[in-house]
């Protein structure tokens, strides 16, 4: 077996997956095992390494260590004890990981997530490594706290040899904090359309959730989290039930990290709304090209810029019309009036419009869903833009390689 031109360790703070570690397997799924050879560091055992495992790529874990899995976006965490211990973790942390680059000859970092982004760029830099961030998230106030903010925009101004956003709008928020636009890009996340092909029939997969062949259905697909506004989707829902009464809606997802009482809220909110025959709670699904399938829109209700979301991504791909809160890479997925409609984030009311409008007009809702596709196929095709973050990492390392030899 010949050796990789370069090996490259991929740092990622969870082993759930979630759109992040989606979007990175995607790329690893075409990323050119001839040039680079990479490898995951993550805190444990769980989906992702198994995922790394079964491509043939090895894992590391144990990093970062167990305590810093506290930190929240906008919150260090409750206890002072814990919050306290948190420089010596991140010591542990970034030692460990810069050790584990040099003694395995790793060529570059590449971090996949937020505290990744802050701990990878420091033991990137400590082992003598290039760091490259692939950054998930918009970088401001709205989205973190101050400390996490000051830390990101740092780590990016100071460590990071480049910083690839999945959007303009992720690019513009870090431009804003004053990371050099030299370092940044924006390349897209890809998708393969032959694997959103479903293997079962739209009346099958309909059968099953309990939903009528010819029932108008809209669903949200996603984390139930509090940003991703899964609540304001319900609301718009229950608007829409009072004027299509035959219409349904699914709620595809489930709470992953300590956000179980918001998924139970959820669920006290459709009681409350009288929802309970019109409201369909399907848990976590892997079966995503059958759930898009069974839809007739696509609903995206995040509270805060979404930086490019993989399910609307997944919804064009599957032809189906969105109806998206704006903000974030939005602008660049939806075209408004042509594959869907934007909306104001907590707009609940004109949410509820739009769905009803492309519920109730089949034809407008098909050639949207259309118009969709051929977007999606435009902007989001997975070896274009394999090869597009193939060269960016390229052109760091050899960068790195001219100034080694000077």
């Amino acid at each position: 077996m010949t050796m990789a031109a370069y090996r490259i360790l991929i740092a990622n703070h969870v082993v759930k997956i979630a759109g992040a570690e989606q979007a990175l397997l995607r790329f690893l799924d075409e990323i050119d095992r001839d040039l680079f050879e990479p490898a995951l560091a993550c805190p444990e055992e769980g989906p992702l390494a198994d995922e790394m495992r079964r491509r043939g790529m090895a894992c590391f874990t144990g990093f970062p260590a167990p305590r810093l899995q506290n930190i929240r976006r906008k919150s260090l965490g409750r206890n002072p004890l814990t919050v306290a211990a948190y420089p010596w973790d991140l010591y542990l942390t970034v030692s460990r990981l810069a050790r584990l680059i040099r003694e395995e000859g790793f060529d570059l970092v590449l971090t996949n997530s937020a505290k990744a982004d802050i701990y990878g760029s420091m033991a990137g830099r400590l082992a003598g490594r290039p760091v490259v961030w692939r950054i998930h998230d918009q970088v401001d106030r709205e989205a973190f706290s101050r400390l996490n903010v000051w830390l990101l925009k740092n780590c990016a101004r100071y460590l990071a040899d480049k910083v690839i956003a999945p959007s303009p709008a992720v690019m513009e928020a870090l431009a804003a904090l004053g990371v050099p636009e030299g370092k940044l890009r924006v390349v897209y996340y890809g998708i393969d359309f032959e694997k959103m092909r479903p293997t079962r029939s739209r009346s099958e997969v309909r059968a099953e959730l309990g939903v009528g062949e010819d029932s108008p259905l809209a669903g949200f697909v996603g984390r139930l989290v509090d940003w991703k506004g899964p609540d304001y989707f319900i609301r718009a829902a229950a608007l829409v039930a009072r004027q299509v009464p035959e219409a349904r809606f699914l709620v595809v997802g489930e709470a992953m990290f300590g956000e179980k009482g918001f998924e139970e809220g959820l669920k006290a909110l459709v009681r409350e709304l009288g929802l309970e025959d019109k409201v369909i709670f399907t848990g976590h699904r892997d079966d995503i090209p059958e759930i898009m399938c069974a839809l007739d829109v696509m609903v995206h209700a995040s509270v805060l810029p979404d930086p490019l979301p993989n399910v609307i991504i997944e919804a064009m791909a599957s032809g189906l019309p969105v109806v998206a809160a704006a903000g974030g890479g939005i602008p660049v997925m939806v075209e408004e009036g042509v594959t869907g409609f934007i909306v104001p984030p907590r707009d609940y009311q004109g949410m509820a419009g739009a769905m009803k409008e492309l519920l109730v007009d089949r034809e407008k809702a098909s050639r949207m869903g259309k118009a969709g596709e051929e977007r999606a196929r435009r902007l989001f095709d997975k070896d274009r833009n394999a090869r597009l973050l193939e060269q960016e990492l390229l052109a760091v390392l050899e960068r790195k390689g001219a100034e080694g030899r000077r």
